[in-house]
């Protein structure tokens, strides 16, 4: 795979009954897992898909973000960088702790066999029928950025450069995941949940399980966040890194152990407000110790593989925060949801069957939006809201047309009655 498509996909993808206090940290019997739709997660994994659009969209606006992004804008915003970055500490957190959830309440009802086919059809499937489509997209997209932008900017002059390179003189790289990577990991965390799921629950001792939520998990998550660096890069590689198996799999692991614990995500309501202001106190030091972004960061990061270089107390300090803010935040999330989005919602249902196809398609599609608008001097306030607009419209109509009654959305959530 060319660094073309590499750097185009890869960027730096009615409260419930209140339990007794003995019933508050049990799991769920199996017997209590019937397939009852939990609209709040539906809802908020439906919202976590639009906050990916734009984030998606709006790194091609923000400064100084924009320098790692395929499609440079010569219009750019502070303020849509600090947004960015913002979603970016709990966005995938909220999707790997939403699936940790469902997938323990799937194999209570399924059992392992149909857990792992499960698993398989709506995971293994989607990925290996949509990477080639989604490879092929993105080098097109590259293809005409390269012919259609007169004076690229940051990435895109990194790619135009590379591509003038006399061919004996250009760096091959290996193929990567590209936004996929999330359905890669995600499927590597239900692997592995099935086979330890008879251990996958908490000690029944309050010691032992005092050692294990202080003693284990933090370490384990502050150090691969200080490994990961800040802000988090995108685990794109083919070959599996380790730490978002201490971010993201402790995420997955999280929404599993909540699994029949609504007692205590009841109890935890009314702390929301003050997670949400502690986190906004945590996220401007957070967004102060970023480190820079140029193009020489960017040409050192495509060359070494890795982000840019700080000091190791900065570096363990962002680590800190990040791992502060991702969990604060996530759990404001869940818990807000859980509060405001119980309700089933006609409009939300059908986004959220919907967010799935639009999760695998909208990269290419902002991509080639943020390239065809760069010579338009408008404001970007009007072009983010036009690349967010067009590739939720298309995405939606695509999926009415072409994905929810047909094969496609059968292997994607399951047969949908027409109306």
């Amino acid at each position: 795979m060319s660094p073309l498509a590499r750097a185009a996909a890869n960027p730096y993808a009615g409260a419930p009954r209140p339990l007794l206090p003995r019933e508050a940290d049990a799991p769920v019997a199996p017997a209590a897992t019937a397939a009852t739709r939990e609209h709040d997660l539906d809802n908020l994994r439906a919202a976590a898909m639009m906050l990916g659009v734009l984030l998606h969209a709006g790194l091609a606006y923000a400064e100084p973000a924009q320098a790692i992004w395929l499609a440079t804008d010569p219009r750019s915003s502070v303020v849509i960088d600090a947004a960015i970055w913002l979603i970016h500490l709990f966005r995938m957190p909220l999707f790997f702790l939403i699936s940790g959830y469902l997938a323990h309440g799937l194999l209570a009802r399924r059992g392992t066999g149909g857990y792992l086919r499960n698993r398989l059809i709506r995971i293994a499937a989607p990925f290996v029928l949509f990477y080639p489509l989604l490879l092929s997209a993105s080098m097109l997209v590259v293809a005409f950025a390269l012919s259609y932008v007169e004076r690229p900017a940051g990435v895109m002059a990194l790619i135009a450069r590379e591509a003038a390179a006399a061919p004996g003189s250009r760096r091959a790289t290996p193929p990567d995941t590209m936004h996929l990577w999330f359905l890669y990991y995600l499927l590597a965390f239900t692997l592995l949940a099935a086979p330890c799921s008879r251990w996958f629950s908490l000690p029944t001792r309050p010691a032992a399980r005092r050692v294990l939520l202080w003693g284990v998990v933090p370490p384990l998550v502050l150090a691969s966040a200080y490994v990961a660096g800040s802000p988090l890069p995108a685990p794109s590689s083919f070959v599996p890194a380790l730490w978002p198996f201490g971010l993201y799999g402790v995420a997955y692991a999280a929404g599993w152990l909540l699994r029949g614990r609504d007692g205590l995500l009841l109890r935890m309501q009314p702390h929301a407000p003050k997670l949400l202001l502690a986190c906004a106190a945590l996220y401007v030091p957070y967004y102060a110790l970023l480190p820079p972004l140029d193009l020489e960061s960017v040409t050192r990061a495509l060359e070494q593989g890795g982000g840019p270089q700080q000091p190791v107390m900065v570096r363990l300090a962002g680590a800190v925060l990040t791992v502060l803010l991702s969990a604060g935040l996530t759990l404001a999330c869940l818990l807000l949801g859980r509060r405001f989005l119980r309700r089933e919602n006609r409009a939300l249902r059908l986004f959220a069957d919907a967010s799935y196809w639009i999760y695998l398609v909208h990269l290419p599609i902002v991509l080639f939006l943020q390239t065809l608008l760069i010579p338009w001097p408008a404001p970007v306030a009007i072009k983010l809201a036009l690349c967010i607009a067009i590739t939720l419209a298309f995405g939606m109509a695509s999926y009415l047309v072409f994905v929810r009654y047909t094969p496609v959305g059968w292997l994607l959530h399951g047969r949908r009655s027409f109306p």
